[in-house]
C-alpha cells in the first residue's frame, strides 16, 4: 500500500512539475530531507508525540543540496582520467564531507607525533631537482604524525584500523607533505567515493554504534576495495604501536629533474626496528589496559633518548613504461610489483624529539598532498589529483585559512616567504608586507618563478565525461594483486589470523551482506572465502550461494554506461611528444 501511494505521489509530482503547480502536497508524501518540517514539528516526531510521520528516505532519485538530480555516485567528471574543477557534484560532496564534523579532524583524529630529520643517503639529483634531495648528507627538519584513520580522538589507538603516516619536510623551497598509510594501497581510486570509504567505517548516524553492516556492505559493493580490505583484516590492521610499522606514500608521484626530465615514483619508509603486529586478542586486551598504547610507546621511547628510524626507499618507472604496463600504475588500489620495479634507497627518516605541547604541535598540525615543492608533482592518479585540493580545504575548515601561522605548519626553512594571499581571520603577520595585493602590477614586487611550473604531460584523451579510465574495472583482473598477497605473500599463520579477525566483525553482520562480502573474497581466492565461512558461528546460507554471487562480483556497484570501452580508457601521463597515446579518430570515439 505504501509503495502504491508513493508511486501515485511520484506521478502527481511529474504532472505538477509540468503544469507549474505547487509541489508541496506531493512532497509531503516523501521525507524531502525534512525540509517541509519546522523545528516544532520535528521535535514532536522525534520525541514520539507525533507518531505518524515519514522518516525513511523514499525520494524518487538522488539530488545535490539544491535539488538538482545527481548523475552518478561512482564516477567523477574527468578529462583523460583527470578530475576537473567543473564537477560541482564532486566538489559539493567532498566539501560537505570536510565540514560534517566540528572541532576534531574529520579523518585521522586519534594520533600523536614527533619531530626529527630526513637525511639523503643516496644521490637522486639526476631524477629530482627538489631542494631537500640535492646532495648526499643533506638534512631536512621533519614532523611526523601517526594516527588511526576513522576512530574518534579518544578511541583506543590499538583498534583495528588503517594507520596514517604523514611527514612534513621543512625544505628550503617550502613545506613538502607526504600523506600516507601503513599500507601501500587504499580502498578506492575515484575521489567521488572518498567520503564513502570513511563513512562506511564510521559510527552509525542513527545510534552512534560501530556499524559493521556498512563496513562490509561497502567492501561487497566496491570490488577494488578488497585489496585494502585484505590488509585491513590481516594483523596489519592492528600494528604494535606507531613505531613498529612501515609507511607508504601509497599514491604514484612524479619526480622532475633540473633538465625537465620526469619519472614516476612510489615511496616506502621501512622501519629499521622492524614491523610488529598485535593479534586480535592482544589488540583487544591492550585497548582495554592502555587505550593510549601507541601514543605512550612513541613518547616514552624518545624520552629515553632512542632515535626511531625508517629507511626511505623509492620505486621508479619512466613515463612511457607507465603507459605500457598490464596493470594501472596510477590506481591507488594497486601496487607496483617489486620484481619488476625494485625498491631503491634514497634516505633515512629519524624521529628524536617529542612535541612541547600537544595542542599546538600535534592537534594543529595540518598536512596536504597538495603541498609539493619544485621537483615533485602529482601523477594522473585520480584520487591524488583531487586530494591535492580537498585535504587543504578540510584543514582550512578546521583551523582557518591562515593555518600557516601555527608554528608546526610554518615553512620556516624556506629561502623566500612572500605569499600572494593576504588577510583572513587571525592574520597576524606582515600580510602583504606593504606590497600590492594584486598581480600583475607595476611596482617593485617579488617575481614569479616560471622554472618551477609543472611539466606538461599528455593524458589519454581530450573528452570531458564521467568515463572510467580504470583498466581493471568490471574484470576479474581486479583481484589479481590481492590474490598474490593472499596466496604468496601471506603464510599459513597470517591467513588463519585474517580469517579469524574477519569473523570477529562479520559475525555481527546481516546474512545478506555476509554473502555479498564473501563473494568478493571468493574472487580473491576461494579458500579465503571458505576459511571465513567455516568460522562463522551461525551459517544462515549455503556456501554455494557465495560461489554463485562471485560470478558477477567484479561488476557489483559498477555502471555499464561509464565502464571503459576502449584500450585507451586508462590513466596515462606521458611526454607531450610521446607516441604511446593512441590517436583518437572519429571511428574510435563513436564506439
Amino acid at each position: 500500500m505504501a509503495s502504491l501511494l508513493h508511486n501515485i505521489a511520484q506521478d502527481a509530482a511529474e504532472v505538477a512539475g509540468k503544469l507549474g503547480l505547487d509541489p508541496r502536497p506531493v512532497q509531503k508524501a516523501t521525507l524531502f530531507q525534512g525540509a517541509n518540517k519546522g523545528p516544532a514539528e520535528t521535535a514532536a516526531c522525534i520525541t514520539g508525540v507525533q507518531e505518524t510521520h515519514v522518516k525513511e528516505d523514499n525520494a524518487p532519485y538522488l539530488t545535490n543540496n539544491y535539488g538538482i538530480p545527481w548523475p552518478t555516485t561512482n564516477h567523477s567528471l574527468n578529462v583523460g582520467g583527470i578530475p576537473v574543477a567543473s564537477d560541482t557534484f564532486l566538489f559539493e560532496k567532498q566539501q560537505t564531507f570536510n565540514r560534517s564534523k566540528t572541532l576534531e579532524r574529520m579523518v585521522h583524529p586519534c594520533g600523536s607525533g614527533a619531530f626529527g630529520y630526513f637525511e639523503v643517503t643516496q644521490d637522486v639529483s639526476d631524477l629530482c631537482k627538489a631542494d631537500f634531495l640535492s646532495e648526499v648528507g643533506k638534512k631536512t627538519p621533519v614532523f611526523v604524525r601517526f594516527s588511526t584513520v576513522t576512530f574518534g580522538r579518544e578511541f583506543p589507538d590499538s583498534g583495528r584500523n588503517p594507520r596514517g603516516f604523514a611527514i612534513k619536510f621543512y625544505t628550503g623551497e617550502g613545506n613538502y607533505d607526504i600523506v600516507g598509510l601503513n599500507w601501500p594501497i587504499f580502498f578506492c581510486r575515484d575521489p567521488m567515493q572518498g567520503p564513502d570509504v570513511i563513512r562506511s567505517q564510521q559510527r552509525n548516524p542513527q545510534n552512534f554504534l560501530l556499524d559493521f553492516d556498512s563496513l562490509f556492505d561497502f567492501l561487497a559493493m566496491v570490488p577494488e576495495s578488497n585489496h585494502a580490505g585484505l590488509m585491513f583484516f590481516s594483523d596489519h590492521g592492528t600494528p604494535n604501536g606507531w613505531r613498529f610499522e612501515h609507511g607508504y606514500g601509497a599514491h604514484t608521484f612524479k619526480w622532475v629533474n633540473k633538465d625537465g626530465g620526469a619519472v614516476y615514483v612510489k615511496y616506502h619508509f621501512i622501519a629499521k626496528h622492524g614491523q610488529k603486529q598485535f593479534t586480535w586478542e592482544e589488540a583487544v586486551r591492550m585497548s582495554g589496559e592502555d587505550p593510549d598504547y601507541s601514543k605512550r610507546d612513541l613518547w616514552a621511547a624518545i624520552e629515553r633518548g632512542e632515535e626511531i628510524e625508517w629507511k626511505a626507499m623509492y620505486q621508479v618507472m619512466t613515463l612511457d613504461e607507465a603507459a605500457q604496463q598490464d596493470f594501472d600504475p596510477f590506481d591507488v588500489t594497486k601496487v607496483w610489483p617489486r620484481g619488476l620495479f625494485p625498491m631503491k634507497e634514497f634516505g633515512k627518516l629519524v624521529l628524536n624529539r617529542n612535541p612541547e605541547d600537544y595542542h599546538r604541535d600535534v592537534e594543529q598540525s595540518a598536512f596536504s598532498p597538495g603541498s609539493m615543492v619544485p621537483g615533485i608533482e602529482p601523477s594522473p592518479d585520480m584520487l591524488l589529483q583531487f586530494r591535492t585540493f580537498f585535504y587543504r580545504d578540510a584543514q582550512f575548515h578546521r583551523l582557518g585559512v591562515n593555518l600557516h601561522q601555527i608554528p608546526v605548519n610554518c615553512p620556516f626553512m624556506s629561502q623566500s616567504y612572500s605569499s600572494i594571499n593576504n588577510a583572513g581571520p587571525m592574520r597576524v603577520d606582515a600580510n602583504t608586507g606593504q606590497k600590492p595585493h594584486y598581480w600583475p602590477n607595476s611596482y617593485n614586487t617579488p617575481k614569479f618563478r616560471q622554472d618551477v611550473d609543472y611539466k606538461p604531460v599528455k593524458v589519454a584523451d581530450n573528452i570531458l565525461s564521467r568515463q572510467s579510465h580504470s583498466m581493471h574495472e568490471g574484470k576479474f583482473s581486479e583481484y589479481t594483486q590481492a590474490t598474490e598477497l593472499y596466496r604468496r605473500v601471506m603464510d599459513d599463520g597470517a591467513r588463519a589470523n585474517t580469517h579469524k579477525n574477519t569473523v570477529a566483525y562479520l559475525k555481527w553482520v546481516e546474512p545478506r551482506i555476509q554473502k555479498l562480502y564473501l563473494s568478493q573474497c571468493y574472487c580473491i581466492a576461494p579458500e579465503y572465502a571458505r576459511g571465513i565461512y567455516d568460522l562463522l558461528p551461525e551459517k544462515k546460507f549455503e556456501f554455494g550461494d557465495v560461489e554463485e554471487l562471485a560470478k558477477t562480483a567484479p561488476m557489483r556497484g559498477k555502471e555499464e554506461e561509464y565502464m571503459p570501452k576502449e584500450d585507451w580508457h586508462r590513466l596515462i601521463g606521458v611526454d607531450v611528444d610521446s607516441k604511446v597515446v593512441p590517436t583518437l579518430t572519429a571511428t574510435s570515439i563513436s564506439k
